[in-house]
């Protein structure tokens, strides 16, 4: 189980504790204390092997494709975490002899893992252990790992069998071909690999330093080389009392990091310069580089964080948490990279990235560094050439982006089987691919957004305008004419409730559509007026002229409204589906559990959603509609969803902000938290949830902050919580960074620049500069 209140004084709700070692729930520590920088991730198993592991190792954007009837995944590098232990004979497992004590604690302030066992053998003989581990945050491509072993009833034989393993592989799926093996100097071990398809090369190395009582010391060593395997084992002994400690520092390069992106590359090259780095950062020693990669947090801790004075400690942990894996997921050094749904914890959806990042994720970034918010939609620019041929493939026009995306020159990339059907026993078709085609417009929103936050108007010279006449453009080859309604509607579609394939007019595709392609003609007009010779080029490169007059479809497309009780259908047969009780699927204990009575096409035929999906639409598009109109569907739809989707809790949360009804925004807020955070012990087994993380984030800032961008302006309308007596916070609006804190005596705003800002506060115009404050 997991312990959120082990942190005392400086530590005080940073320490996620797990307090006790259970074989059979395994992922869920794994993926929760995850370590990484962008770069890299790596999952937190155990240093020695149990079954049921899962070892993975992830460098970000190298995608392969392992097979041509699978699609491509992000592949599970070559493992330097593994440890095989033998104390006086006996090999260290948790699972015999006797575990006298247990800890093992992710600190999200300084981004090391660390573990601490006593245990007895089956012989009776008692170890303490310390495991420590840290991905480094000041180099990228460096990871360190120790381990010190104290025997407390007598004199031990010590041996530790160490190096790197590439048999390691993505749930049976091998992504290399082996190259060369080498020890250097009896002391570096190296190993190259080549991923089978888009043949990114691999260089990883390895070097490890012993000491007994601190002082340098060395071990019977032997060298060993297997099949995928290479490295050292090591004897010492000591005495009673002694400590022997293993320093283990590796690094991974690869021919896809940024530095080969314009040629140059040769795998000997990237070798040697592999190798050096090793030598001369390893001769720091554990300790210094861990050093190193803590003042990297405090800085990154000093840009993103969040403090909230709760009556639950818990909360200011589970903020913390969210960002901590914002922050390890996102590759921050890349503009070719996007955020897998899964960060870099887990395989679930093999590192691909979704609709998660444009609207759940990216916000944390346009308002706290917006640097990485304009890398993230340069991604999408780069993807620009994948969602056109996507589109032509299924007789579109301009762009459409795919639902679930790799590399930037993959297109589509989501899985066409999925799990059983309980009812035929055959694979369920995922129509992700196919028909939820609302990505498209989320990415056209997401630039817009940013935009308007940041006022980046080199951005929208570059890349911006580009993106959003192109999905304009697709929108308006998707509508279809009703001859009998006399308007153009968008049929055949999956919306944000998956819950719901082959659908009519999704409310949320349709408004998303026509808000697409009604912000290209602004844009379009208003290049006319300030920027003829951009909207030349432009035109030459987009066809804008004919483009411009399709657009104008969205004067007689079908835009769903209130019906006479004030409810807005999900789509064309949503109200007509059959109502059943959902009392036990609300309190399930397993996401998806109506798929154990049910199948996927029998749950299309009820009023069951996945997720929110009206909600959605209200949170992105909140200024069409009226207040009263958002709670009669709250109310109407709330209850008809399972929150299966992770996505889901967070969205509902903030609208319950919005409506003031303080006690269910927190809750929701609490159970957005307790998706990876929560008792749920196989939550969390395929790796985090990002999106939720993003959503965490989102419930304080956008929720019981109320922050918003409205109509271009900067909106701030607070509802915290009754639990909270105050919340502090950054955030960047117009290229200032602004420090705000709010409490139930009232709201101050700081700024270090001097030019004005201007924003609304709860409704009202207030205009400042350096400082404003305000009491209720």
């Amino acid at each position: 189980m997991l312990n959120y209140d082990a942190g005392q004084g400086e530590w005080s709700n940073w320490l996620v504790t797990e307090t006790g070692f259970d074989p059979a729930h395994q992922g869920k520590g794994e993926a929760v204390l995850s370590i990484g920088n962008g770069y890299m991730g790596l999952r937190s198993a155990t240093d020695e092997n149990y079954v049921g592991q899962v070892r993975n190792w992830f460098v970000a954007g190298t995608f392969n494709k392992f097979d041509e009837h699978e699609v491509t995944e992000l592949p599970n590098a070559a493992d330097v975490t593994e440890l095989s232990i033998t104390l006086n004979g006996e090999t260290f497992s948790l699972e015999k002899g006797r575990t006298i004590s247990y800890s093992r604690q992710l600190n999200l302030k300084n981004g090391e893992l660390t573990r601490n066992v006593v245990w007895q053998s089956p012989t009776g003989e008692s170890f303490e252990l310390q495991f420590r581990r840290f991905v480094s945050l000041s180099n990228r491509h460096l990871v360190g790992s120790s381990v010190s072993i104290k025997p407390l009833d007598g004199q031990a034989r010590v041996h530790i069998a160490s190096g790197i393993n590439g048999q390691w592989t993505n749930s049976g799926a091998q992504h290399f071909t082996e190259g060369e093996k080498r020890i250097f100097e009896k002391t570096y071990i190296q190993m190259t690999s080549t991923t089978t398809q888009s043949v990114v090369d691999f260089v990883t190395n390895t070097v490890h330093h012993w000491q007994l009582n601190g002082a340098k010391v060395e071990p019977e060593l032997r060298q060993t080389m297997g099949r995928r395997k290479v490295g050292i084992e090591g004897t010492v002994t000591v005495e009673a009392g002694q400590s022997v400690t293993l320093e283990k520092i590796s690094n991974v390069h690869t021919s896809r990091d940024l530095v080969y992106n314009n040629g140059g590359y040769s795998l000997e090259q990237m070798r040697e310069s592999a190798l050096t780095e090793l030598k001369q950062e390893s001769q720091k020693g554990y300790d210094q580089l861990f050093r190193e990669s803590a003042n990297a947090w405090a800085d990154t801790w000093s840009t993103y964080n969040i403090e909230v004075d709760s009556t639950s400690g818990y909360d200011q942990l589970a903020i913390r948490f969210a960002i901590y894996h914002l922050v390890i997921m996102t590759p921050a050094h890349d503009n070719r990279m996007g955020i897998g749904a899964k960060g870099l914890s887990g395989e679930g959806y093999k590192g691909h990235s979704f609709w998660d990042t444009e609207i759940f994720i990216l916000p944390f970034f346009i308002y706290s560094n917006p640097k990485i918010a304009r890398s993230l939609l340069e991604y999408r620019y780069q993807g620009l050439d994948g969602a056109r041929s996507k589109a032509k493939e299924n007789g579109f026009e301009g762009a459409m982006y795919p639902w679930e995306a790799a590399w930037i020159e993959d297109g589509e990339v989501t899985p066409v089987w999925g799990d059983v059907d309980i009812v035929t026993g055959e694979q369920t078709k995922i129509w992700s691919g196919f028909i939820e085609q609302h990505i498209t417009s989320d990415i056209a929103y997401a630039v817009w957004h940013y935009v308007q936050s940041t006022g980046d108007e080199a951005f929208m010279d570059q890349y911006g305008y580009e993106i959003i006449f192109d999905t304009a453009t697709f929108w308006a080859s998707r509508l279809e004419w009703d001859e009998n309604k006399g308007r153009y509607h968008i049929n055949e579609v999956v919306g944000p409730d998956e819950y719901k394939e082959h659908v009519d007019n999704n409310a949320f595709t349709n408004h998303m559509a026509h808000f697409n392609m009604e912000l290209a003609i602004q844009y379009y007009e208003k290049l006319q007026q300030e920027k003829p010779e951009l909207l030349k080029a432009l035109s030459a490169k987009l066809d804008l002229t004919s483009a411009r007059e399709a657009w104008n479809k969205l004067d007689q497309m079908y835009l769903p409204g209130p019906n006479e009780q004030g409810l807005i259908p999900q789509d064309d047969t949503y109200l007509q589906k059959k109502v059943i009780d959902l009392t036990p699927y609300k309190n399930q204990t397993k996401v998806a559990s109506i798929f154990n009575d049910y199948n996927l096409d029998q749950v299309g035929e009820m009023q069951i959603s996945k997720q929110a999906d009206i909600m959605m639409l209200f949170f992105l598009l909140e200024n069409k509609f009226e207040p009263d109109i958002k709670r009669a569907n709250y109310d109407y739809y709330e209850e008809k969803t399972l929150h299966d989707s992770s996505l889901s809790l967070s969205t509902h949360s903030i609208l319950a902000s919005d409506f003031g009804n303080r006690p269910l925004a927190y809750d929701l807020f609490r159970r957005a938290s307790e998706i990876d955070l929560g008792p749920h012990m196989h939550s969390s087994d395929a790796g985090i949830h990002s999106a939720s993380l993003g959503g965490i984030w989102e419930c304080v800032v956008m929720g019981f902050a109320g922050v918003r961008m409205l109509d271009g302006q900067l909106h701030l309308d607070p509802k915290l919580p009754e639990s909270w007596s105050s919340l502090k916070f950054p955030l960047y609006w117009q290229n200032q960074l602004l420090h705000i804190t709010i409490t139930a005596e009232g709201i101050l705003i700081e700024s270090d620049a001097e030019e004005e800002i201007s924003l609304l506060l709860s409704g009202q115009q207030v205009t400042f500069s350096k400082r404003f404050q305000t009491l209720v």
